[in-house]
């Protein structure tokens, strides 16, 4: 196996491949290795596609946001994947993030990553309770100047600006983003019947606002399967999810490497 730089040629279609056989965020694979394919590297059995991972600078961290790999692959080939990946970063004070699998454990913990806070895969499939969704609700959550919000709120959640990130790599012809001033959620398709909430993000008590975005995105989006990552300790969270009958069975972790994150976890409706 090769284990190395993107065969840039190639790409698309090795990616279609992948696509094939297992669910990949294509558009956010793309968008990330257009931005900067230096920090982009995949695994190749001959002249396949088995293995990918990624990641984007912001202004104080690094986000991991892609580890695809066939089942096939074994852990080692899966670290020294990571290690390829972590020496181009080449950091060891700002904070570099991962969202990982259960079963990823391991295999993280082995590189000296650390547990920031546990997650689930919060995940709605149809069938959630009745409720009224006026047509003023709509209005009272879709305010269209909601960059200005977005980089406001980050910054009291993060510590720092991730408006890029959501503007440049995450919004796409698909998007849905709600919003009020006591926050925002963005939406949008990995594929014909896939969602994904990313991020969602509110400000302390703004309980109200954020059921409207769940019903929001439930009376938009219902149709398809929706998930998001929840922290798992923010009851208030997870009971709205809940509520609206998210299944929260599948186990996430946000590993941290380096110095750890000011992340405001009661803010983080969706990571």
């Amino acid at each position: 196996m090769f284990i190395g730089w993107i065969r840039k040629n190639s790409f698309s279609t090795d990616l279609e491949a992948l696509n094939e056989k297992m669910t990949i965020d294509k558009s956010l694979i793309l968008k990330t290795y257009e931005e900067n394919s230096s920090l982009c590297f995949g695994i190749y059995d001959e002249n396949n596609l088995v293995a990918f991972i990624s990641a984007y600078e912001l202004e104080k961290s690094f986000l991991i946001n892609n580890f695809y790999y066939l089942d096939e692959i074994d852990d080692d080939i899966k670290k020294r994947l990571i290690k390829l990946l972590l020496e181009n970063i080449n950091e060891d004070k700002k904070p570099i993030l991962i969202m990982s699998k259960k079963d990823e454990r391991e295999l993280f913990s082995s590189l000296e990553f650390k547990e920031f806070s546990k997650f689930k895969r919060a995940i709605y499939s149809g069938g959630g309770v009745a409720f009224n969704f006026t047509n003023a609700t709509a209005k009272s959550i879709s305010n269209e100047n909601f960059l200005p919000i977005m980089t406001s709120i980050d910054k009291v959640a993060f510590e720092e600006d991730k408006t890029p990130y959501t503007k440049n790599i995450l919004l796409k012809q698909s998007s849905l983003v709600l919003s009020t001033q006591s926050g925002y959620q963005h939406s949008y398709a990995i594929n014909k019947s896939l969602i994904k909430i990313s991020p969602w993000i509110m400000r302390d008590a703004a309980f109200s606002d954020a059921e409207k975005m769940i019903r929001g995105i439930i009376y938009h989006r219902g149709l398809k399967k929706i998930f998001a990552y929840v922290p798992s300790e923010v009851k208030e969270i997870t009971d709205l999810y809940e509520s609206y009958k998210f299944d929260m069975s599948e186990e996430y972790t946000l590993f941290y490497k380096n110095s750890k994150p000011p992340i405001n976890l009661e803010m983080i409706y969706a990571f």
